[in-house]
């Protein structure tokens, strides 16, 4: 039997809510950052299929699936007022989306990624994501407040978006 798009909705935001509160867990420790990213771009990319999928769309089959996320919630009052809200996640979370392996590997040169070490054929290094991330770094940073804002901004979309993509 096949499931339609719309049979696919909740056990994406299940599923987002669940990574989402293991990145909360991750988030006290800023030694782990890598793997913080990596779970809040799972955490994106699950909610952004929650609510394609909620739309009644086909589900995309890359990792590059927040933009259509963001896409709908402009569409939506609250969406707007969201995003407005969290202005900085927006970018932080393309730059997530474009570091999960299966994307860093098309670039034309070398990517910094998501989950594993990759060649730097240029510097000639193996480069790896807790010690050359540049997301990482951003998140090991104390003085920057962008995993917080992206918890608290997948959080309130958690919550929110059943209302936002009926």
């Amino acid at each position: 039997m096949p499931f339609a798009p719309r049979d696919w909705a909740d056990p994406f935001l299940d599923q987002a809510r669940e990574d989402l509160k293991a990145a909360w867990a991750v988030s006290q420790s800023r030694e782990s950052a890598s793997t913080l990213c990596m779970l809040l771009q799972m955490v994106f990319e699950k909610l952004a299929k929650a609510a394609h999928a909620r739309s009644g769309n086909m589900l995309p089959r890359n990792h590059r699936a927040t933009s259509h996320l963001f896409a709908l919630l402009l569409r939506h009052p609250a969406g707007v007022n969201l995003l407005r809200a969290s202005s900085n996640v927006r970018q932080f979370v393309a730059e997530l989306e474009t570091a999960h392996p299966a994307e860093a590997r098309k670039q034309q040169q070398p990517w910094p990624q998501l989950e594993y070490p990759w060649e730097d054929a240029v510097a000639g290094l193996i480069r790896w994501p807790a010690h050359d991330l540049p997301l990482a770094r951003r998140v090991r940073d104390p003085r920057d407040r962008i995993a917080l804002d992206c918890l608290r901004f997948a959080s309130a979309l958690v919550k929110q978006l059943p209302t936002i993509v009926p």
